[in-house]
């Protein structure tokens, strides 16, 4: 689908996207909350373009009497904004005059965000937000440092981090951590207090899991990698609305997988991690006898591997059902699983945001 890659500016240059924000029905109504659904990383694209359509809808309506104005406006913008001009600035067809302002505004807002935005948001300036008195822990020593919570979570704090939580942490209607730098968290299960973390611009959301942090200063991006439970991840472009965001908000993590925000561009992309790990869990076969493979469906090994790594994995169940496969992979790595037995049964395989798609003709 086109619009998994779209941007915010494509959103609002789109015409059935427009169409959706102007005169909304049944039907588009059902599309956009089908995809928003879909495609989660989506949802800050697809509202931002949305409110700024509705935004200036009223605002600018007498602003763009003739199209000689509104193209001087759409010129000067772009040169302003240094946008190559590769196609005359014309009229959009069928395109009412508050969508064309809409354009131009977003197109000198967006321009000026994305060149300020990747500074707006650090350790310190989260901080100034704080509504208690805070404690600071911070690690100058070349090894982890293990930090135990009044409510029994674990922090294990890597060299050169910091963090900060409240003097009163089991007290506080939020448990909320501030981080500068990498840490890893083993939270208590709490479902009436959610725990956060707020590192730089991004905010991650928990009951109770385990999951890694990466957000130093300096860096280009902010990571997330969750090992178990479900995490929340969500952009802020400043801590007041990431303390006030809904917790519906941001891209749901499963374990396995991990959400890097690109501080340049406020992009934010869920995958897999780099290595993913075995999960342990007591229905599971013990870790020797899992991935030892007697002339089993190929369809039955991929399912294995589901339920041992916690991952989705698309395949044709019919089609691979006839391929039968033996080997032992205990020692192997998750990919090099992937590689063997695709090679075995003449099937590739890709990774897609945090799911692997195999394809093959079968093995009739």
């Amino acid at each position: 689908m086109k619009y998994s890659k779209y941007t915010t500016s494509e959103f609002v240059e789109d015409p059935y996207f427009r169409k959706w924000v102007q005169n909304p029905n049944d039907a588009s109504n059902a599309f956009w909350e089908s995809f928003r659904e879909k495609h989660p990383g989506k949802i800050q694209e697809v509202t931002n373009a949305r409110n700024l359509l509705l935004a200036v809808k009223n605002q600018v309506e007498s602003d763009f009497s003739n199209k000689s104005n509104e193209d001087a406006v759409f010129q000067r913008i772009r040169e302003q904004a240094g946008l190559e001009q590769k196609t005359p600035v014309r009229r959009l067809a069928s395109w009412p005059a508050w969508a064309a302002a809409a354009s131009v505004i977003f197109l000198m807002g967006w321009w000026f965000l994305n060149k300020q935005s990747a500074s707006q948001l650090s350790y310190e300036t989260n901080l100034e937000h704080a509504e208690v008195a805070l404690i600071e822990k911070v690690n100058n020593t070349d090894q982890p440092m293990v930090i135990t919570l009044e409510d029994s979570s674990t922090v294990f704090l890597k060299p050169d981090s910091k963090i900060s939580f409240a003097v009163t942490f089991n007290t506080s209607a939020k448990r909320e951590v501030y981080l500068s730098g990498e840490a890893f968290f083993e939270v208590t299960k709490n479902p009436d207090k959610p725990f956060y973390v707020y590192a730089n611009e991004l905010v991650t959301r928990v009951l109770g899991t385990s999951f890694n942090v990466r957000a130093f200063k300096d860096d280009k991006n902010v990571t997330v990698k969750v090992s178990t439970g479900r995490v929340s991840v969500a952009v802020a472009k400043a801590i007041t609305d990431a303390k006030n965001a809904p917790s519906s908000d941001g891209v749901l993590l499963l374990p396995n997988q991990q959400a890097v925000l690109s501080r340049q561009d406020i992009k934010l992309v869920k995958s897999l991690v780099e290595e993913p790990g075995s999960l342990a869990g007591k229905n599971r076969k013990p870790l020797d006898e899992r991935f030892v493979f007697e002339a089993a469906p190929a369809a039955e090994v991929f399912k294995t591997l589901e339920e041992a790594y916690g991952l989705h994995i698309e395949f044709d169940d019919a089609l691979f059902n006839n391929c039968q496969f033996t080997a032992n992979l205990t020692e192997e790595s998750l990919y090099n699983k992937l590689d063997i037995i695709c090679k075995s049964i003449e099937a590739t395989y890709q990774i897609v945001d945090a799911r692997i798609i195999v394809s093959g003709k079968g093995c009739g």
